[in-house]
């Protein structure tokens, strides 16, 4: 039975591919709070491809569409060229701060215009 349960684990993580990576976002997208009423606004931190944070952007408090999902436009025209960069979002309300949640897929720097969403 454990063996059937560990086998049938490492076919659905084989399965599972993260989204693909994003050049020059315009957007972000994500499942908003539980507690979305309360909250007070969004934060997302860009992180530089060492992890380190580059940037913090209010999010304000968006509204969510159907399935609890928020979209909210972002700049990162003014972030140097490279690959590999990250976001994580938390919300906010009053001093208290939710956990982040970390983007599902990477984000490049790269000469050209806006693109599309980074995935959350």
């Amino acid at each position: 039975m454990l063996a059937t349960f560990a086998a049938g684990l490492a076919l659905s993580l084989a399965s599972f591919q993260a989204p693909a990576d994003v050049d020059n976002p315009s957007a972000v997208e994500f499942v908003v709070s539980l507690d979305h009423a309360l909250i007070d606004s969004y934060e997302m931190d860009i992180l530089r491809p060492d992890g380190t944070v580059l940037q913090t952007l209010n999010l304000g408090k968006p509204a969510p569409n159907a399935t609890q999902t928020a979209t909210v436009n972002v700049n990162v025209q003014p972030i140097a060229f490279a690959v590999g960069y990250s976001a994580r979002v938390r919300a906010k309300a009053g001093t208290a701060v939710s956990i982040y949640t970390v983007s599902l897929n990477k984000f490049n720097r790269i000469p050209g215009g806006p693109s599309k969403l980074i995935a959350k």
